[in-house]
């Protein structure tokens, strides 16, 4: 009886792609299901540069936190007071949160925030 050989390394490629796509797909839904504040991400030279929508969330409500390489934002969208009847909401109230990772290590004692027009502007030096 002979054997017969097989390649695998096909196999494992197209693995590969399949994993990347569906983590793509996964983490366009994190940053779209309207909790989940989108980020956009900003390289300045000396510091990197984030960008975070969160409309309609007060300064109090907003939290942020770097550890190592990684950004926490998170807050609370305040719920809609029950004396009022929704007719339409598109924006979902409640706490959330985002993790982003930044390409490298940064003074987070020098990092500053500012909140500008429900934008959430992180600048964190690098180190």
């Amino acid at each position: 009886m002979e054997l017969e050989k097989f390649g695998t390394s096909g196999a494992i490629t197209e693995l590969l792609s399949i994993r990347d796509d569906v983590d793509r797909i996964t983490n366009l839904h994190l940053a779209s299901d309207g909790l989940t504040p989108k980020v956009d991400i900003f390289d300045t030279g000396d510091a990197y540069q984030l960008m975070v929508e969160v409309p309609g969330v007060s300064q109090e409500n907003l939290e942020v936190a770097v550890q190592g390489t990684s950004v926490i934002v998170a807050g609370l969208r305040e719920p809609v007071d029950d004396s009022v009847k929704i007719i339409n909401m598109e924006r979902p109230r409640g706490h959330f949160q985002r993790t982003v990772q930044l390409p490298g290590e940064v003074e987070r004692e020098r990092t500053t925030a500012h909140l500008q027009e429900g934008v959430l502007v992180l600048t964190l030096p690098k180190t």
